[in-house]
């Protein structure tokens, strides 16, 4: 995969590369390096996709002309729009510096800039969607690799309290995106946004309308950028990574910004398209030389987890238990990144008996299948992989001890194509079809 070359020397020359919040690892001369940009120095194919669109945006019509209140601890400005109450104002000073003491005091974010290192402006205005976000202003021109400027857009209908202070923590730790990971994929970049916001803002907990959207199509990639709702909700990805993963709340979400930095030409109308955060797990994770697995196993660990989360993954199939063999076949095609899950209740079900599962799926996909076996209470009581190959397209096991357990999840994941490794920026994944056959022994 393409990286900086200064990153794909240090993993080639042996150094070890530490992700905060995760366990170093040391790289040798033969593990695979990231690719530089001339799709030299490495094992992987090349990847051709651009990173999102550059867009910088102007500050709101008229604004120069605007008050300024500016924070006595932190480099930021609050400036309300005509006809915004005194209070509001104060209201969301206090409500920044209490974002900015969490996220770039303590969580350890970078923080967020203006242009040329000017003082970061928050601009109060009406109709901002989620209630607050950073927005480009343009890049920073002494930086040897991507960094960005910004400003905040903040709903000042947005009642002081906890909603203030999570639209000014949501605003902030996007700022702080656009400083360290401008490149990064819209998807990932919400969902890590509002992982980092809800760490510094603790009163505020998911919007229940985002993780009900992303939990009803978990056959959808999980860092798929549209519709909004669906893409602020794969933050419950990035929440269940960090929260796996990190050995600090937020480590390891700042570690993919700090080790994937990226390079675009001044000429270009997009920003470079790698490294991702996705390359720096597949090396981090793991063991380096087996990179690609890496990403293959945290696919399939999310897949089982979201199945048993509060809201859980929508389902594809629930059947009681299957009498006489059938047949099923998946309702909508899973994407890279995307799972299905089939529901086997085990009332009726004769003491000893036994579940055969059978799965096959179209070319060009790499499915990983799991039984998990519950009890009445949902807990789980074992995890069983049922072995595939990477180019194989069918699967099989019979599923025994199977006395004492109510019911019997099989959870399909789709961890990628069998041509490319999987891409954040690739926007419209290819799907792929399932079928299951379900039996007794």
């Amino acid at each position: 995969m393409r990286g900086s070359t200064h990153v794909r020397a240090r993993i080639a020359a042996g150094l070890v590369l530490v992700l905060p919040g995760l366990a170093p690892f040391a790289s040798s001369a033969a593990a695979p390096a990231f690719e530089s940009a001339d799709g030299g120095g490495g094992n992987v194919a090349p990847r051709a996709n651009a990173g999102p669109a550059f867009a910088p945006e102007l500050p709101p019509a008229g604004s120069l002309a605007w008050p300024r209140v500016c924070s006595s601890r932190h480099g930021f400005c609050v400036r309300p729009s005509p006809a915004t109450l005194p209070a509001i104002t104060r209201a969301a000073l206090r409500s920044g510096d209490r974002a900015w003491d969490a996220l770039v005091g303590t969580i350890g974010a970078p923080a967020p800039e203006g242009a040329l290192g000017d003082p970061w402006q928050v601009y109060l205005v009406d109709g901002v969607d989620g209630g607050g976000r950073a927005a480009l202003a343009g890049r920073d021109p002494r930086s040897a690799f991507d960094r960005a400027a910004s400003f905040a857009l903040v709903d000042r209908t947005t009642p002081p309290g906890c909603a203030l202070d999570f639209a000014l923590a949501r605003s902030i730790a996007g700022g702080s995106r656009w400083r360290a990971a401008p490149a990064a994929d819209e998807g990932s970049a919400l969902g890590e946004i509002d992982a980092l916001a809800r760490l510094a803002t603790p009163c505020a907990a998911p919007d229940r309308d985002d993780v009900l959207a992303f939990q009803e199509a978990p056959e959808a990639c999980v860092v798929a950028p549209a519709p909004v709702p669906h893409a602020r909700g794969d933050s419950l990805f990035f929440e269940w990574l960090d929260g796996t993963y990190g050995k600090s709340p937020g480590a390891l979400l700042l570690g993919l910004w700090s080790l994937a930095p990226t390079h675009t030409a001044w000429n270009a109308a997009a920003w470079a398209g790698a490294p991702s955060g996705f390359d720096v797990l597949a090396v981090s994770l793991g063991d380096p030389a087996q990179r690609l697995r890496a990403l293959d196993d945290l696919f399939v660990r999310f897949a089982v987890a979201r199945a048993s989360m509060d809201p859980a993954a929508a389902r594809a199939w629930r059947i009681p238990w299957p009498s006489r063999p059938r047949r099923l076949a998946s309702p909508r095609p899973i994407a890279p990144g995307g799972s299905s899950t089939v529901v086997v209740d085990r009332a009726g079900a004769a003491p000893g008996s036994k579940l055969r599962v059978e799965a096959e799926w179209e070319d060009y996909a790499r499915m990983r299948w799991t039984v998990i076996k519950l009890d009445a209470a949902g807990r789980a009581l074992a995890e069983i992989p049922i072995p595939s190959l990477d180019v194989g397209t069918h699967t099989s096991l019979t599923v025994d001890n199977l006395d004492g357990v109510d019911r019997v999840l099989v959870v399909a994941a789709n961890v990628g194509s069998t041509e490319h490794p999987f891409d954040p920026q690739q926007r419209e994944w290819e799907p792929h079809g399932w079928l299951l056959t379900l039996g007794t022994e």
